[in-house]
């Protein structure tokens, strides 16, 4: 559907403009008379117009969004009405969060909901919240569903900031002794081979290989930086693609140590975001299909839609989701219980809240084994290049004698 861009003036004198989807520009003017505005203009959006507008040049972090969020639900709580609200914010706001709220207040002042404003962004805002927002508007209680939508974005970002340092340390290890090698064969090992030269044939395997190693990189120096970079921009190609990311991820959580943790991590994504959902008045055909969105394994895909053809057929929720590998046995029961008590979203919380605290298990084990072995793969490689030139070092000293 086409995208206008509209100007009009307000029963109290005040200029607004924005974007607004309409089949024809007749309709946009319709829609702003509506509204008890006038209209000044109603023209076809510009790309460009509209890319600055939706904040697709630079997407709010996501930490600034939660804030965003957080302080719009104050604002509400205290009487503020949604477009002041957002007015407020987007005055104190760096570049991308006060494009971001006036992109919001601008479709808003167009005549849509505070859910359709949001459903605009899939880049800055979730399906899921957006369902929440929707059913939060139908039933008056916007305000305790952006509440939600701050605790749950807060844990996630806790969450991942725990995973990020798991996976940063070994990281950071691997390539300080990646760079450390590098500058022993770019820069040290050359200094020692004039005195090896002396010694030809009689030179240990390693001490020679450490040589013709450093001698090939120093030839080659500037070939071996280039094929470098060539192989990391082709990976970021790679792995710029969801389909790539997807298996990688598939490989990963097949692998000894890291398959338990990746699967609590799915299920309390998964239970956490049914809870949240069903909690703040969205149905479950409804939160089964946002579900469907959240996850990206092709397999779980697959089950989320086998469950949900069950559950539109008539069948109980739980029934039809023991039937699949979705979740693990023990979710699958709490969730039973809930859905048989009538309390579906609280059962799924503590359910989410379980699983969470044994990913943090997880992840604290995971983070105690990567540590050390990291430290010891460091310590080979490193040591091995000592012992090969120390060694070839007391030959020389062997022979002199």
């Amino acid at each position: 559907m086409p995208q206008f861009h509209y100007r009009a003036v307000t029963s109290s004198g005040e200029v607004v403009s924005g974007e607004v989807e309409a089949p024809t520009r007749e309709e946009v003017l319709r829609r702003i008379e509506y509204l008890g505005h006038m209209p000044i203009e109603a023209e076809l959006a510009s790309k460009g117009r509209l890319a600055a507008l939706s904040g697709g040049v630079q997407p709010p972090p996501a930490r600034d969004v939660t804030i965003f969020l957080r302080q719009l639900a104050l604002l509400i709580g205290s009487r503020l009405t949604l477009e002041a609200g957002l007015q407020t914010l987007a005055e104190d706001a760096s570049k991308p969060m006060m494009r971001f709220a006036e992109a919001l207040r601008a479709t808003i002042s167009a005549g849509d909901s505070f859910a359709e404003a949001l459903e605009r962004h899939p880049a800055i805002i979730e399906p899921a919240y957006v369902a929440m927002v929707r059913a939060g508007e139908a039933s008056g209680r916007l305000e305790p569903v952006l509440r939600a939508i701050v605790e749950d974005r807060t844990r996630k970002e806790l969450l991942g900031e725990r995973i990020n340092s798991a996976i940063r340390y070994p990281l950071f290890l691997i390539g300080s002794a990646v760079l450390i090698l590098f500058f022993f064969l770019v820069y040290v090992v050359p200094q020692f081979e004039p005195v090896f030269k002396d010694i030809g044939d009689r030179l240990n395997g390693g001490a020679a290989f450490v040589l013709a190693a450093s001698a090939w990189l120093h030839d080659n120096l500037y070939s071996f930086l280039a094929g470098c970079a060539a192989s990391a921009f082709f990976l970021w190609l790679i792995f710029s693609r969801k389909e790539a990311r997807v298996r990688a991820i598939a490989v990963l959580a097949r692998a000894p140590g890291v398959a338990g943790p990746m699967r609590d991590a799915r299920t309390t994504r998964l239970i956490s975001a049914l809870g949240l959902l069903v909690g703040n008045g969205v149905s479950l055909p409804t939160a089964l299909k946002i579900l469907r969105d959240i996850v990206a394994d092709p397999v779980a895909i697959a089950a989320i839609d086998k469950v949900l053809a069950q559950v539109r057929s008539g069948r109980r929720f739980a029934e039809a989701l023991a039937e699949t590998d979705l979740l693990p046995s023990l979710a699958v029961r709490m969730l039973r219980v809930g859905e048989e008590t009538g309390d579906l979203a609280s059962i799924a919380a503590h359910a989410a809240q379980f699983y969470e605290h044994r990913l943090n298990l997880g992840l604290d084990r995971l983070m105690g084994a990567i540590g050390p072995i990291a430290i010891i793969f460091v310590s080979v490689i490193v040591g091995a290049l000592v012992v090969s030139i120390m060694s070839a070092l007391l030959s020389i000293t062997e022979l002199a004698l």
